[in-house]
Formats: C-alpha cells, structure tokens, sequence
C-alpha cells in the first residue's frame, strides 16, 4: 500500500497561494458549510475526482453514483460504517431495509467487488440489503400500490448505484419508498456543464466569503450540443468555445506568472468511465481529429453516442507516485457530507495533462479519517494533514453544488 509519503508534490506556487488561503480560513469555512448543510442537504454518496496543480486545485468530476469502494483504506472501515448510519439517520425516516440497484456490469469484477463492499458496509451499519442482479430490465421488479418490490422483498429505502444512462425505468416511478440518489439526477437528465454551472455559483460565493480568484479552485467551461464526431457536425461549436477557453486560460496564466501550456479537456456532457475524452492545446487539433480520436468520442457507456460535449479548462496534476513517475490524482469520497477517505488514481504511461481515469491506471488508497476537519497550522502547508484538509474543502465544494442541484430538482 502506498503511503503519503510515497506520493511527491511539486507544488506550483504564485502570489495568490489557494492552499494557504484555504487553511489561513478554514473556522470560517467550517462554519459557512454548516450553514450551507442546513439549506442542501448533501446526496446519500459521492465521490469527487480533483486535480491539483499547487496553482490551481479544482474538482473535474462529481460521481453521484460511485463504484470504486473497495480501492478504499480498509483500516479505516469504522468510519465508513459511521458516515453511512449518520447518512441514513440524517433522512428522518424509519429504514431497515435497503434494495441496493447496481450497474449492468455483469463481467466487471472490480465493480463486484465495490459492490460487494458498499453492501458489507450498509448491513454493518445494521441494515438488511439486497442487491438485485445486475439488469434494470429484471422482471422481479414489481411497483404495486406504489410499493416497489424486488423477489418478494420490500425495501424501505432503493440505493441507486446505476446512473441510469440508459433512461429510468418505470418500476421506479411513483414508488413511495426512499430513492437515493433521486432517479432525476442520473445521466438520463443531468449534465456536466449543469453540474459546474452550479459548481461556479457555489465558488463565486465561496471565494468571495474568503477575498480571492474563483478561477483558483474552478475549471473554466464551455458546452456544445448537436455534436457529431462521425460527421463533423457541431465542429464550428468546438472551435469557436475552444478559443473563448483558451483566450481566458492564457490571460489567467499570464496574470499569475504561470509558466504552462494551457490545455482543454473534451468529454460527454454526461456519462462515466472516463470514457469519450481527448485533450487539445491548441485549435488545429479540433480540425485533425484523426479517426481514431473521433471513435474515441463515439464511445460511451451503453454503447450511447453522445451528442453533447463539455470543453473543460484542463488542470495540471503535478503530484506523482515516488520511484515510478506515475502521474496521481485524489479522489475522494462521501456519505453525504461527512468524507470517509478515498484513494490516489495514478498512471504510469500518462502525462500530467491526460486523462488517468483510463485502462492501465492503479490506486493507492488514502485515508482522511479527522484530518479533513482541521488542519494543522503548525505544519508546513502542503503537510500531509493540511492537503488533505484543502482536498475536504474542495471536494465539499463539488458536493454542495451537486446538493444545490438535488434541491431544485425536488
């Protein structure tokens, strides 16, 4: 197992340091989340991938529905087993039993075995569980009176750990039982420029609480719908937003002396699996997307093609695993908002300006047990206990935003 030590940081620093910034505030930040919860209560799970490049750390994707569980420390499984009771309690009503539905991923192991650990850690919180099999087109579904059913049992509460890409079912319609997360936040209606719409409302009040650039802690963004990569429909879409992204990005790393290449991510404007992503540093590339490219962005999970896409400010990752110049990113994970943990994704055959949710990549877990609650002002910033405290923040930040959605949706 890797530990912290294991994993070197090059921290990037400029005149307006995000990190010191974060920890200089964090009583005022803790109490303005405790507020916020008040209002947005968070989604039941989450996890939040995060880039971190000293001059910038930002969220890029936000899981309402995440596998993963079993790439967590395991010596910290007790405060896993609280997060889920206070979740739970948190809902204010009587649940024993939970109907666990999962992805359709039949010959995936490593998401069994996330599974198979998310269900062991909701039956040791004291709940029974079920998990149906892995088919949303299973015919032991059965919504009577309202009550969905599965094989004869009745949940009290139904966990989606499906993103439903593929459309809700109409089992799930109208049932009175609990559905966490709502079945109105999957890919089916959701999107990744929604997400950061609401992502930057929370950073434009977040940064203004504390007196510093948004832009320190938020991708800039652009999205184009009725997109063809087969045909090049939509290409005039890329290109225009692309030089709108690339414009604000250059007078950025001007401003703060940054001395980088920028660079944009294209992606599905929703979706998982890190699937349909490319990354451009300038506009050409948009025009010479080779077919190979172009396939890459026909692929989706559930063999949709995506037809929106969200250009997305790419941030640097310069943290990497010692001795093997894998490049690393944190992803952190949550029971609503109390954050349990997570794990380094890292890739050894990837620079830190790519994608690394790819096939090849390996985690090293990560534990945050209190540390994310307070820092340590008598340690160095990037000390192990401060840059996890400044991952909490931020990764609260994506949870908040995807809490503001749920509340507008409800």
């Amino acid at each position: 197992m890797t530990s912290f030590q294991d994993v070197v940081y090059s921290n990037r620093k400029n005149h307006e340091n995000i990190h010191e910034i974060i920890i200089e505030h964090h009583q005022q930040i803790e109490g303005w989340f405790r507020n916020q919860w008040l209002k947005y209560p968070a989604p039941f799970y989450s996890s939040i991938d995060i880039r971190n490049s000293g001059f910038k750390i930002s969220p890029v994707d936000t899981n309402l529905f995440p596998a993963g569980f079993n790439n967590l420390n395991k010596d910290f499984e007790s405060l896993y087993i609280t997060a889920v009771k206070h979740s739970l309690d948190s809902l204010k009503t009587r649940i024993d039993k939970i109907l666990i539905i999962p992805e359709d991923h039949t010959r995936n192991i490593h998401y069994q075995e996330s599974l198979s650990y998310l269900s062991s850690l909701i039956k040791k919180a004291g709940y029974e569980v079920r998990v149906s099999k892995p088919s949303i087109n299973d015919n032991k579904f059965k919504n009577t009176n309202s009550l969905l059913e599965y094989d004869g049992f009745i949940p009290d509460a139904i966990l989606l750990n499906n993103d439903l890409s593929s459309g809700i079912p109409s089992f799930l319609d109208n049932v009175k039982q609990v559905i966490l997360p709502s079945k109105n936040i999957g890919w089916t209606s959701r999107s990744k420029s929604e997400h950061f719409n609401y992502y930057s409302d929370v950073c434009s009040n977040f940064s203004k609480l504390l007196g510093f650039d948004s832009w320190l802690i938020e991708p800039e963004f652009r999205n184009c719908g009725e997109i063809d990569f087969k045909t090049k429909k939509g290409e005039e879409c890329l290109i225009y937003n692309a030089e709108k992204l690339f414009k604000i990005i250059s007078e950025k790393y001007e401003k703060y002396n940054i001395d980088e290449r920028p660079y944009i991510i294209i992606k599905a404007d929703s979706g998982t699996y890190g699937m349909g992503v490319i990354t451009i540093d300038n506009i050409s590339q948009i025009r010479n997307l080779n077919r190979k490219q172009r396939n890459k962005m026909l692929s989706s999970k559930g063999k949709i093609i995506p037809n929106r896409v969200i250009l997305q400010e790419g941030v640097y990752s310069f943290e990497e695993i010692k001795n093997t110049n894998s490049v690393a990113e944190p992803v952190i994970y949550s029971f609503s908002n109390y954050l349990i943990g997570g794990f380094y994704r890292a890739h050894e055959n990837k620079a830190n300006n790519e994608n690394l949710n790819s096939p090849g990549m390996i985690f090293h877990p990560i534990p945050l047990n209190d540390i994310c609650i307070s820092p340590d002002m008598s340690t160095p910033v990037d000390s192990q206990i401060n840059r996890y405290y400044v991952y909490g923040v931020i990764a609260r930040l994506a949870i908040l935003s995807a809490a503001k959605e749920l509340f507008n949706l409800e």
